[in-house]
C-alpha cells in the first residue's frame, strides 16, 4: 500500500464519520453490517473499501480533492487514467490541471502563489533599500 493510498483511506474514513447519513457507530444502517469504508478488513481502495455506492455518489463529492484522488486511484489500478492527470509538485496528490503549465493542485497553488508574492516583495524592498 502506497503512502498516497494510506492518506486517501484516512481522509475517506474521516469523511464517512463526519458526513455519511448511513453511518452509525461503525455500522451501515441500510445494509446492517460494518461500513465498507471504515471496516479495518479493507485496507486499500482496491480491496473493496470504497464499495459503497452511497458514499461514492453522495458523500465523496463533498470534498473535491479527495473525490479526485479516490477516482484517480480506482482508475489507475484499472489502467484507465488517460491523459490529463498530473501530480502536484508540492503535496504529490493527483489533479486535473487547468492548463499545461499548472504544476500545483488548487490548495497548494494558492500557497505557492502567496510564497512567490512574498519573495517578490522581499526582493523589491531590498532593491529599495539600496537605492535610498
Amino acid at each position: 500500500m502506497t503512502k498516497q493510498d494510506n492518506q486517501i483511506m484516512r481522509s475517506a474514513k474521516l469523511l464517512v464519520q463526519k458526513e455519511c447519513a448511513n453511518y452509525v457507530k461503525g455500522t451501515c444502517l441500510p445494509e446492517d453490517h460494518p461500513c465498507h469504508v471504515i471496516n479495518p478488513v479493507y485496507t486499500t481502495i482496491h480491496d473493496g473499501a470504497v464499495d459503497c455506492d452511497y458514499f461514492l455518489t453522495t458523500v465523496l463529492p463533498l470534498q473535491s480533492e479527495l473525490n479526485t484522488g479516490v477516482w484517480h486511484e480506482i482508475l489507475r489500478e484499472e489502467a484507465q487514467t488517460g491523459e490529463g492527470w498530473k501530480e502536484c509538485v508540492r503535496c504529490h496528490k493527483p489533479f486535473i490541471p487547468g492548463s499545461n503549465r499548472q504544476c500545483y493542485c488548487v490548495e497548494c497553488g494558492a500557497a505557492a502563489k502567496q510564497a512567490g508574492n512574498r519573495e517578490k516583495q522581499r526582493r523589491h524592498r531590498e532593491r529599495q533599500k539600496t537605492v535610498m
